[in-house]
């Protein structure tokens, strides 16, 4: 390239697309290698940029200026060449987070551009706050700089989304200015945004990590590229790569562990999207060959045997367009075929992210239904605690497997009768007043006797006591369910050997039984001391 020292280019940024080399699925009848062509449609459009040239020796302050995607966002680079090597430094400010942008943008790129229309992935910027440094080299002498949002620190070739661009040198270098075509490829309309521009987005507070975002959307495009089906086993390695990332994030993995994991997933994931771009096409331009061999065949033996120079040319020309529209049919039906397949992974992605969120909601229910349950079970028990305190300071109560059980001595009654004295009645209101401030329980009113006398004797004036028990709780207003039980003897607490022991037995037993197994006797929690 010839050197233009000290002088400024004012350039035209256009598109063209880089020939894909086709190194996949070759027909086995095919008499010679087939020759290469471009896999995917050239696209062009135009751009105003700087190109400038960069003396040897010079230092130079290039600043850096927000287009309508980035509008406050400003910069400035510092460049200087030395010794066959173009060192660049650039500092930005006012700059957001290119993952604001929404869809597969998740980071920004620089890119150099040449005169030919050569660009240049020249590194990432990690924004900070609402800055971000690059220290980068080129060998170019005379080259253009702008920034890209890209979903990736790999992207082959810049996206529409121009966030700055490079401006005049901030000195004078003097020189004619003059103007050339500078082409350079372009991702038009393949990626997926949420807005257009950051001008109304809030700027960063600290520092912004997006590698294993820009992991997960190398992993979409390749599955959008078709690489299920031309690339599966560079696209699963890719895949559990990602799987063992993102289980590490979970676990709180460093951010220098994932960033390497990061930018290691995006290459298997590039390398899978263009595998895919390639065998995808090369399988449709095999299809088209396979369903013109036999006119390309005819073709080509017309051509052999052209009895003049015009009709030779003519055959040949007819047999280049042939070629071209087997290409351009390939190509369309490659992209028909990203198409689905972009669709396919969209609608696998949403099923998935669906069945995501469907589990975490059920896992977010059952834990809430899991702590409700912890909760409703510590405040019944503390509400039971609190009532067997209160109840123990009235009548000897007692835990067991059936609930808590409270013990009313023969003494309430005169004996071999079943009416309540007069004097025991405060000990029956004191009860009284503890349950009717509690619910969500079951009593059951026990009357047990001594041995003495008969079994039928017994078993009568256990069942009435249990009754008279029963009557006084509900007049007293205690709305918990109730049933009476009489026993008799058959369930002596002591020996009837012995006037103590006879004592003991002759009881009412109140039985507070637990509605739901081992739930706390006061199943709402309820209970409120009376004092």
């Amino acid at each position: 390239m010839e050197k233009i020292p000290n002088r400024i280019a004012v350039s035209v940024l256009g598109l063209t697309l880089l020939a894909l080399q086709p190194a996949w699925a070759q027909t086995k009848d095919a008499q010679a290698k087939p020759e290469e062509v471009q896999a995917i449609k050239t696209i062009t459009a135009t751009r105003e940029s700087l190109a400038i040239t960069y003396p040897e020796g010079v230092h130079i302050a290039v600043k850096f200026q927000g287009t309508q995607r980035l509008p406050f966002g400003t910069g400035e680079a510092k460049v200087e060449r030395k010794r066959g090597t173009t060192e660049i430094e650039i500092e930005l400010d006012e700059i957001k987070p290119a993952s604001l942008f929404g869809g597969d943008y998740n980071t920004y790129v620089l890119w150099t551009v040449s005169p030919e229309g050569h660009t240049v992935n020249a590194g990432e910027f990690i924004v900070r706050g609402n800055r971000s440094k690059l220290n980068v080299t080129t060998t170019l002498e005379t080259f253009g700089m702008f920034i890209t949002a890209e979903p990736h620190y790999l992207a082959p070739y810049p996206s529409r989304f121009v966030v700055m661009e490079n401006t005049r040198p901030t000195r004078q270098l003097g020189g004619v200015v003059s103007t050339s075509q500078i082409k350079y490829r372009e991702s038009e309309g393949v990626y997926h945004f949420e807005q257009e521009t950051l001008a109304k987005s809030a700027e960063a507070k600290k520092e912004v990590r997006t590698d294993i975002a820009q992991a997960k959307t190398a992993v979409a495009l390749a599955e959008r590229a078709g690489a299920a089906r031309f690339a599966p086993e560079e696209l699963n390695r890719a895949k559990e790569n990602l799987l063992k990332a993102e289980r590490g994030v979970t676990i709180g993995t460093g951010v220098g562990t994932q960033m390497i994991q990061g930018k290691e997933i995006v290459r298997l994931a590039v390398e899978a999207q263009k595998l895919a771009e390639e065998r995808s096409f090369q399988a449709a331009l095999d299809a088209e060959r396979k369903a013109k061999a036999e006119e390309a065949a005819r073709l080509e033996k017309n051509i052999q045997e052209a009895q003049s120079d015009a009709e030779r040319a003519r055959l040949l020309a007819e047999q280049e367009k042939m070629k071209r529209e087997m290409e351009e049919s390939a190509r369309q039906a490659s992209e028909a075929a990203a198409a689905r397949a972009a669709i396919e992974a969209a609608k696998a992605a949403a099923d998935a992210e669906a069945a995501r969120r469907a589990k975490a909601e059920a896992d977010a229910a059952a834990l809430a239904s899991q702590l409700q349950a912890e909760a409703a079970r510590r405040q019944a028990e503390e509400a039971s605690n609190k009532m067997q305190a209160a109840l123990s300071k009235v009548v000897e109560t007692r835990r067991t497997a059936r609930g808590l059980i409270l013990n009313l001595p023969d003494i309430l009654f005169e004996f071999g009768k079943a009416d309540l004295r007069p004097e025991t009645r405060e000990v029956l209101a004191k009860v009284s007043g503890i349950l009717m401030v509690s619910s969500g329980y079951h009593l059951s009113i026990e009357g047990h006797t001594d041995a003495i006398g008969s079994d039928e004797y017994n078993q009568k004036l256990s069942e009435a006591r249990a009754q008279s028990v029963h009557a006084y709780l509900v007049h007293s207003g205690v709305s918990s369910t109730m049933e009476t039980k009489g026993f008799g003897k058959v369930q002596p607490r002591a020996s009837n050997d012995s006037a103590k022991g006879r004592q003991e037995n002759r009881r009412v037993e109140i039985v507070i039984e637990d509605k739901e197994g081992d739930q706390a006797l006061a199943g709402e929690a309820k209970f409120q001391p009376i004092h």
